[in-house]
């Protein structure tokens, strides 16, 4: 071999040794890694209202009180940009955790595979993604599915007695598993009392979209008995619509929403709201606690359930409940 040529190939030897270094980086704290060594990069999906806003700020206000770093990529709900920031977070050389709280449940294989490739430590929040179990450690979220089906019982007693069960329901993003499993849940236990969904179309999880589809259907007719908004911005819409179109929310068409943010409390305060089924948005001590027992070796199961209750305009201790919560 010349001397030229073993210049060049210790080069390449020493090349693809710094590569596999940095490479590793991510996991080499293992097992004794603490909270100040993780850099996690949060795929947030957008902002979506006020359970989005609490959400956000529980995994900021959670990795400074637990001391680390957190990169936080904003994907405007554009899955594109989703994945084109889960493609940064695998190319970034300080990033060992990625946590993703998927706008879509497809789309995702060519860059979980990168991920899994780079040594990243992959959890999902929030919402699932279809397959691919073997690319991340764990989900940490609701069940969607029993979320819609405590949704479709309250309605089911809402209108006991009822002699017709017209239901509308509006629909988060199209192909988000939340808005997937919720409707459903909900049809699973709606159609046991005989509730028939009338109508159905997607609001993007919007006040303002939930407004204008429901305006949108009160024109055609007013054969309505209930509504089910698969997140409370959504019903907030439906309720200023049914106001306009001179109807008197959660009287003359029963109203059931998803999240129980602080609108959702007030609504049933003012009395147009009558039920508000719980997607707790304070998931950050689980997602990171979760990344660090990971990074540690721990197996995980595939699914941490989070917490979850429902409230109701009726409750006496309704105000009470509404003070102490925290989004």
């Amino acid at each position: 071999m010349s001397h030229l040529k073993k210049i060049v190939f210790l080069v390449i030897v020493l090349t693809v040794l710094v590569s596999c270094k940095a490479g590793s980086k991510e996991k080499s704290c293992a097992p004794n890694c603490q909270y100040s060594d993780l850099v996690v990069g949060l795929l947030q999906t957008g902002s979506e209202g006020g359970w989005r806003a609490a959400n956000t700020a529980s995994f900021k206000e959670t990795a400074e009180q637990l001391g680390l770093t957190l990169k936080f990529y904003d994907s405007q709900n554009d899955l594109a940009k989703q994945v084109a920031g889960f493609q940064q977070f695998v190319e970034d050389p300080e990033v060992n955790v990625i946590v993703l709280q998927p706008l879509e449940v497809t789309g995702w294989e060519q860059v979980m595979k990168d991920a899994q490739e780079a040594g990243k430590t992959v959890v999902l929040s929030d919402r699932r993604i279809d397959g691919l179990e073997d690319y991340y450690v764990t989900f940490i979220g609701a069940d969607f599915v029993e979320e819609g089906r405590k949704a479709g019982r309250e309605m089911c007693a809402l209108l006991d007695g009822s002699e017709s069960k017209k239901v509308w329901e509006l629909v988060g993003n199209v192909g988000a598993s939340a808005a997937i499993d919720r409707g459903v849940g909900f049809r699973e236990t709606a159609k046991e009392c005989g509730i028939e969904v009338t109508k159905s179309q997607t609001a993007n999880w919007s006040v303002v979209d939930g407004k204008q589809v429901t305006e949108a259907w009160l024109k055609e007719t007013k054969d309505v008995q209930g509504i089910f908004g698969q997140n409370d911005e959504m019903a907030f819409g439906a309720i200023e619509a049914l106001k306009e179109a001179g109807l008197t929310p959660a009287v003359d068409v029963k109203l059931i929403s998803v999240d129980a943010t602080a609108g959702a409390f007030q609504a049933m305060l003012d009395g147009t709201l009558n039920v508000t089924v719980e997607c707790n948005p304070l998931l950050a001590p689980q997602v990171y606690e979760a990344a660090l027992a990971a990074m540690n070796g721990e197996t995980l199961p595939k699914w941490i359930p989070s917490e979850e209750s429902i409230f109701f305009m009726d409750d006496p201790n309704l105000q009470s409940i509404a003070d102490g919560r925290k989004y």
